[in-house]
């Protein structure tokens, strides 16, 4: 009789461990990147220098190598979107204070 048991215990043991192994192996692998088109696509002039960041308000901003920045609030597609506020640097003013 303790032979018999021994050999089911030894028996479920075996089996525990091949379900174990199993799962272990079986694990679904890590799902690939996704790969995105857009549906939209806008140009921005490369004069308008780099972009400087964005928000729900004032849309997009962009800076160029004069310190003008151009804010971008109505993006269409394929095209180039028009400015919404353009704020250049003037000279210095005297009656100001230099500021």
């Amino acid at each position: 009789m303790t032979n018999t048991i021994r050999t089911i215990m030894v028996v479920a043991l075996v089996i525990l461990g091949a379900l174990v192994s199993l799962k272990i192996y079986a694990a679904p692998e890590k799902p690939a990147p996704q790969v995105w088109t857009p549906g939209c696509v806008a140009s921005v002039p490369k004069s308008w220098g780099a972009c400087k960041g964005g928000s729900a308000q004032s849309g997009l901003a962009f800076e160029d190598g004069a310190g003008t920045l151009r804010f971008l609030t109505n993006i269409p597609c394929d095209g180039t979107p028009a400015v919404a506020l353009e704020i250049r640097r003037t000279a210095p003013n005297s009656s100001n204070g230099g500021n």
